[in-house]
């Protein structure tokens, strides 16, 4: 794509001081420094509004031109999925995106250009579908903040208009850090450690049955379970070989630190009394401490996190946030239950207090725990597999005074 090369090359760019507002069929684009827009003769040229953020090397394309749909909204966003998945296989991470009360089919895949990620985005409005796409460094494996920020400002014709004194264009002038979401951690599940995840089990079963098969699958913002086998019964004075299989899927989106998460815990007929948690835990700790316990939690080691948790750290903020409650959601057998959850993080420090912090070697995070419990009349088999399928979305202070 001509626009996605050009962007990502680096464009002339005149800069806007105060917010501007650019309105694209019914779509209504605020921007403001530190966005950067290219000049007209460049948008002209590529048929797009093209938005340069340098210092998180953004880059943020709005095709002029919209697809008048012949189709109902719900039938285009699966022709859509459909498409990404055949265009980009399994380099197609396909979600939803909820941004300023507005709902979005996202797909991140990699793009032409080594080490960066191309994030497109669709909306239907009014008839019509409507595009963005937003490219950043590979590393970054959600929608970076500032990107997620000027979305959510958006907006449709006859909505509310944006109030440009509570936008969440950057303010160069804020006094205030923000929780700004990092990284998604997903502990190792290769071959060996789900082998020995299941020997309870096969020590369970001994000569009586035997796992014939099991896994342990992290998805693009959830988890996915099985365990299966048979076990010797004796049935009507006959000794029957019978089946059983157990598991399930978990899916939550994250969004801001502050939020709504939908999440969605579908169970199998032969699964029950599973439960989904997710647990907010703020963490403080020198910079070197917290970096090595993020790597263990990859390695699926959560003994170093619940040592620093316990451990409050001379000079860390006062009366950090009790980590002990968590919100659950309970599954039900054969179904899927949907729910939202609202999770919420401690107050930001001001941008004084954060560099207090940072010239002390500390570091200050927060982690939202989502995990798998089974509960007390949970009956069967996978108890290790399910004490393994959590993860943890990194919420790190960015703002006002930079990273």
């Amino acid at each position: 794509m001509r626009v996605a090369v050009l962007a990502l090359l680096g464009v002339s760019v005149f800069r806007a001081d105060a917010a501007d507002l650019l309105q694209i069929e019914a779509l209504v684009v605020p921007y403001a420094s530190p966005w950067q827009r290219a000049t007209p003769q460049q948008e002209a040229e590529d048929d797009a509004l093209l938005l340069d953020l340098a210092e998180a090397s953004l880059h943020l394309v709005v095709p002029r031109h919209t697809r008048r749909l012949k189709i109902d909204a719900d039938s285009y966003y699966v022709r859509l999925r459909e498409n990404w998945q055949k265009l980009y296989g399994s380099d197609a991470k396909i979600s939803w995106l909820e941004s300023g009360g507005r709902k979005w089919l996202a797909c991140r895949r990699p793009s032409q250009d080594k080490g960066v990620s191309a994030f497109h985005l669709s909306t239907v409005f009014a008839g019509s579908a409507y595009s963005v796409l937003v490219f950043a460094p590979s590393t970054e494996q959600a929608l970076p903040k500032a990107a997620l920020d000027l979305l959510a400002d958006m907006r449709f014709a006859g909505e509310s208009a944006p109030d440009m004194t509570k936008t969440h264009l950057p303010k160069p002038d804020s006094a205030k850090s923000q929780w700004v979401k990092t990284r998604t951690i997903y502990p190792q599940a290769n071959a060996d450690v789900l082998e020995a995840l299941v020997q309870d089990d096969l020590a369970r079963l001994g000569g009586d049955g035997m796992v014939t098969g099991y896994g342990l699958e992290f998805i693009d913002s959830g988890v996915a379970w099985f365990i299966e086998g048979y076990q010797w019964k004796t049935l009507d004075a006959r000794v029957t070989r019978v089946p059983w299989q157990q598991g399930g899927r978990l899916e939550v989106q994250a969004a801001a630190a502050a939020a709504v998460w939908p999440v969605k815990l579908t169970l199998k007929d032969n699964e029950a009394d599973v439960r989904a948690s997710l647990r907010v835990i703020e963490l403080c700790a020198p910079s070197q401490s917290v970096a090595e316990t993020l790597d263990q939690l990859q390695r699926g080691a959560r003994q170093p996190l619940q040592r620093l948790v316990l451990e409050p750290t001379a000079g860390c903020p006062a009366g950090l946030l009790d980590s002990a409650a968590a919100s659950l959601v309970q599954g039900e057998s054969g179904k899927t239950v949907q729910t939202d959850v609202v999770v919420s993080l401690p107050p930001a420090l001001g941008v004084a207090e954060h560099a207090t912090l940072r010239a002390a070697g500390l570091t200050r995070i927060g982690l939202v725990e989502v995990a798998l419990d089974a509960g007390p009349r949970r009956t069967g088999f996978g108890d290790r597999l399910l004490e393994r399928a959590r993860w943890y979305v990194v919420f790190e202070s960015g703002g006002a005074e930079g990273r």
